[in-house]
């Protein structure tokens, strides 16, 4: 800040560093992929979602409509593309939901599902049967791209596999 010629130095080095991101996202189809995270080819929110019920073929979910979507993970329907399934059986914490949000959004979705995540902990956490108050204190909340991601389950190996399978992180 001693000589007027500084800041305009700072400015031209974040030009510079701009610059040579923009080639490679020019190169590639969408934003998602120049930050080399979003889902992979050929992949899809449903194929994920029936993925991760092959492990827990067990649970009976229910899946997440539009209105849990609002009431249960603060998340306006009509800003983002979703598929996911939730036990509401109070003995079981199982929340599996991935949303595809509009651009720009992606932070306050995954805002509304780490609220998610503390309201599950919460829910559970007197109520430590079948393990539930660790499994949702290890709650996965994850973004990929343009994609929020909420796991809560009892076996984070097994689906940290499928979230690898899915998505680049």
């Amino acid at each position: 800040a001693n000589s007027s010629s500084q800041p305009g130095s700072s400015q031209s080095q974040s030009a510079q560093s701009q610059s040579t991101v923009e080639p490679e996202s020019s190169k590639e189809e969408s934003q998602t992929a120049a930050t080399g995270t979003g889902m992979k080819d050929g992949k899809t929110m449903e194929g994920f979602v029936d993925a991760v019920n092959e492990i827990y073929y067990e649970v009976s979910p229910e899946k997440i409509d539009d209105a849990m979507l609002k009431d249960l993970y603060m998340v306006n329907p009509e800003d983002v593309a979703y598929v996911g399934e939730t036990s509401l059986v109070n003995i079981q914490a199982f929340d599996i939901l991935v949303v595809q949000a509009k651009e720009g959004k992606v932070e306050d979705v995954k805002a509304a599902l780490e609220q998610r995540k503390q309201n599950r902990i919460s829910e559970f956490e007197f109520y430590p049967v079948n393990g539930n108050d660790e499994h949702t204190k290890n709650a996965l909340v994850l973004t990929s791209g343009d994609y929020a991601i909420l796991v809560i389950c009892d076996d984070y190996d097994s689906v940290q596999k499928v979230l690898d399978e899915y998505f680049t992180f």
